[in-house]
């Protein structure tokens, strides 16, 4: 996935608060939910509750942005 638009939705959880979440969907077929997004090169670092996970930008298919309210306000691909 390009890097603008995961910076789009990082800067867009950012302006949403602690209790919003990004869901990432990979090419795998996974949901790995984040708190922060920051992106390095063809790196995305995300911040979850437990820890800390680096995956390759490529491997990213879609995003899902989950609003406080537990709400899917919008996804990207």
């Amino acid at each position: 996935m390009d890097a603008a638009i995961i910076e789009e939705y990082a800067q867009k959880l950012r302006a949403a608060g602690t209790a919003a979440t990004l869901v990432l969907l990979t090419r795998g077929g996974h949901e790995i939910p984040a708190h922060d997004i920051r992106t390095a090169r063809d790196l995305v670092h995300l911040t979850q509750d437990d820890g800390e996970t680096v995956i390759l930008r490529s491997e990213i298919v879609g995003i899902r942005f989950r609003s406080a309210g537990g709400g899917v306000g919008k996804m990207g691909f």
